[in-house]
């Protein structure tokens, strides 16, 4: 009997138990580790008397000390910065790294990522796992996709919190499985410093929209009156890259055989192609992006969008305007008093919208035209869009709108790519992160097929190309697509359930400036909390302990969430702070971030005080 190996099953067993399942370790593999679990590798006696390991001739551990080698690689990682909270390891050897971590950092959040399950469980066989299993955020990634990873970082505090540990010769064994985890970093992290330089830029934009569009929560239907509805129906959404212009021709007739969903920026190109859309989707909440419809109408379409879009979207002709569930907390909030919309995701573009609206109008088949996600033939748009004409009405003799054209094809780290027939295809970084999206979810949903018209466009890795007369093979579904269409009619109608709805919002909005009140004179007695502490030596142990009572009441209030949009970043934080000269003296330091924190939060709910409309 292997009595490490008994000792660490006991323990996996009682906190794993799905995975014990998963793995069908039954009662007679607790005496010692199933051979089918045996990972090829060398386990002999370092000098320090412990063991180490041996893999095609490379050392996993120090051959002298391993224990001290862990806790020198884990020391090292801690020192990456003071907000460190969490660690994941890619792959562990025979685990002494993560068990040193969580030996001493008993409360932080541990993830093991192991391609292999042999690899793992033969480690469990030789080393005492038991403060391992003894840490509460204990996250196992056995034998998932990157995906999943990338997504458990992000749950557990994110990149800048989680520290990273490989010993590449203890990742050898899964060489390519690394490889690509670390491109799905990579491409996480951009991500999120995108989405960071988004918050910083456009997040009192955000909230000036939603805050002025508020009463649209009581007023509008969700897409989720959609869900599941589709049948057999498949959906072509328009996306306005230049490809596009090879399906104009045919617009009536895919809409006869399907769903049609136009993104904003394609709408002026379907109108010209006499065609009205069935959707138009448009969620980006800035001026440029309602320019995309100023000036139009399309009366038979339904136009999906967003709390927080410019106010102009509102009053965009068409046949009714329905909301997917807010991006923010502002709207999250009265969600719950007035009924979920329908999540959508934004994917960083319109068109990763109109992907999940298909979805989660349960669509099998999604086929686009004009997702380029790059350049074919050095052509940046569809001819005839809000871009293109912008550059000629604008273009003068020294700024050509060839000059503008130029200027978008190299502007934003361009770099090159392949199409569906392997030719190269000029894009960037930005679109390639569009790219993965619907890589993902091409994975994550594998139920539905999703194509592409055209072979010229950026390959998505799981889609698939169709040529628009393949398509147009299909019978005509009018019967399908009015019944589909028609889905909550009946219920929009209905005065009594849109009265109570009114009544629900009008409820929480009382609650809302009643509560928005509590935190901002919260704040403002935290200011001046700071402020007696920082003037008088005598007051400065009082106002810690007051100040410890006031942000227990931040913590719990539930509007915190709804300021927090406004609210610096750590970045902007940490330039606020840099720039501030402190005190030597740490109480009084201490008491000076306190009230640049408590002033930002008051800042951020007067803001939103200012922009709320008054109650009729």
């Amino acid at each position: 009997m292997n009595s490490i190996w008994n000792k660490n099953i006991e323990l996996f067993e009682k906190r794993f138990p799905s995975l014990c399942e998963y793995f069908a370790l039954g009662q007679g593999d607790k005496d010692e580790l199933p051979p089918r679990f045996r990972a090829p590798m060398e386990v002999l006696p370092a000098k320090s008397g412990v063991l180490t390991a041996r893999e095609n001739g490379k050392l996993l551990h120090s051959s002298y000390n391993p224990l001290r080698e862990a806790q020198g690689a884990c020391a090292e990682a801690k020192k990456q910065g003071s907000s460190i909270n969490a660690a994941c390891f890619f792959s562990i050897g025979l685990g002494y790294a993560a068990v040193s971590w969580a030996r001493e950092n008993p409360t932080d959040t541990l993830i093991i990522v192991e391609p292999d399950a042999s690899y793992f469980f033969t480690a469990m066989s030789h080393t005492d796992f038991s403060d391992l299993f003894a840490v509460p955020n204990l996250m196992l990634a056995i034998q998932t996709g990157t995906d999943i990873v990338v997504n458990l970082i992000e749950k557990s505090g994110g990149f800048s919190h989680t520290a990273i540990i490989e010993n590449q010769n203890q990742s050898a064994h899964a060489r390519e499985y690394f490889s690509a985890l670390h491109a799905s970093i990579k491409r996480a992290k951009s991500k999120d410093k995108i989405n960071t330089f988004t918050l910083e830029k456009f997040s009192r934009l955000w909230m000036k929209n939603a805050c002025r569009n508020i009463w649209n929560m009581a007023l509008l239907d969700g897409v989720n009156r959609y869900e599941d509805k589709a049948g057999s129906l498949p959906f072509v959404i328009l996306a306005a890259g230049p490809t596009l212009s090879h399906a104009l021709k045919h617009l009536a007739a895919l809409k006869s055989r399907s769903i049609l969903v136009a993104v904003d920026t394609a709408l002026r190109a379907c109108l010209r192609a006499g065609v009205e859309p069935d959707f138009i989707v448009l969620s980006d909440p800035q001026f440029y992006a309602y320019q995309h419809i100023q000036g139009l109408s399309s009366k038979s379409s339904i136009l999906i969008t967003e709390l927080s879009a410019y106010p102009s979207v509102f009053r965009f002709p068409c046949k009714e305007k329905i909301l997917m569930s807010p991006f923010f907390s502002l709207g999250k909030y009265f969600e719950k008093s007035v009924g979920e919309k329908g999540e959508l995701s934004s994917g960083g573009s319109v068109s990763t919208t109109a992907w999940d609206f298909a979805r989660l109008a349960g669509a099998r088949k999604i086929y686009f035209a004009g997702l380029d996600l790059g350049f074919p033939k050095l052509q940046t748009h569809i001819k005839g869009s809000t871009f293109e004409e912008r550059m000629h009405t604008s273009s003068n003799r020294l700024a050509p709108a060839e000059k503008s054209g130029v200027a978008s094809l190299f502007g934003a780290n361009m770099e090159m790519g392949r199409d569906y027939d392997g030719n190269a295809i000029l894009t960037d970084n930005r679109m390639k992160m569009f790219s993965w999206w619907f890589e993902n979810k091409a994975l994550e949903y594998g139920q539905i097929e999703s194509f592409s018209f055209s072979p010229q466009s950026l390959m998505i890795p799981g889609f698939k190309t169709a040529t628009i007369n393949e398509f147009l093979r299909q019978d005509e579904k009018d019967f399908e697509r009015a019944a589909f269409l028609s889905t909550g009619q009946a219920e929009r109608k209905d005065e009594k359930a849109g009265k109570e709805r009114e009544q629900k919002f009008f409820a929480a909005y009382e609650t809302l400036l009643s509560g928005l009140e509590s935190l901002y004179s919260l704040a403002k007695k935290g200011i001046a909390t700071c402020e007696g502490g920082i003037r008088d030596r005598q007051k400065r142990l009082p106002a810690i302990s007051e100040l410890e009572k006031i942000d227990a009441l931040i913590l719990n209030s539930r509007f915190k969430d709804i300021a927090s949009l406004v609210f610096p970043t750590e970045n902007q934080l940490e330039k606020l702070f840099s720039a501030f000269g402190f005190s030597q003296d740490k109480t009084i330091a201490m008491l000076q971030h306190s009230k640049i924190i408590y002033r930002e939060l008051m800042n951020g709910v007067l803001g939103y005080q200012k922009q709320l409309p008054k109650k009729n």
